[in-house]
């Protein structure tokens, strides 16, 4: 009988543990980042100036009937590039993890620039 009980004793242990186990990758699973969108529209961003948590994800939509490219820098670093250009109703997706202040501008229209503040 002993052998009987010890060997019960330890499938409840070993489902106990399983449950456990499951459990804590439930809990532990991440939250997908946010999504933040700004908008290209009559050669201007919207919004120009946001802040964001590090790991979010921006998305960058074209509305103009003209391409734009994207350029941030963050101090002289440059930390993204879009590609040559961003042709109407098409998107760009960018997520920065360090924080700190990115600014940005249309590589195609200088006078079209803003602000990300990225904090932890």
């Amino acid at each position: 009988m002993s052998r009987e009980k010890g060997a019960l004793r330890r499938s409840a242990a070993a489902a106990r543990m399983a449950v456990l186990t499951a459990a804590s990758l439930v809990i532990c699973a991440a939250a997908p980042a946010p999504t933040v969108n700004v908008e290209i529209e009559r050669f201007a961003f919207s919004p120009a100036r946001l802040t964001i948590k590090a790991g979010a994800v921006i998305v960058f939509t074209n509305h103009d009937q003209v391409p734009h490219s994207l350029i941030g820098v963050m101090g002289a670093e440059e930390v993204f590039r879009s590609p040559e250009q961003i042709d109407e109703d098409e998107s760009f997706r960018v997520i920065l993890l360090r924080p700190g202040e990115v600014t940005y501008r249309c590589g195609l229209h200088s006078h079209m620039t803003g602000v990300i503040s990225v904090i932890p």
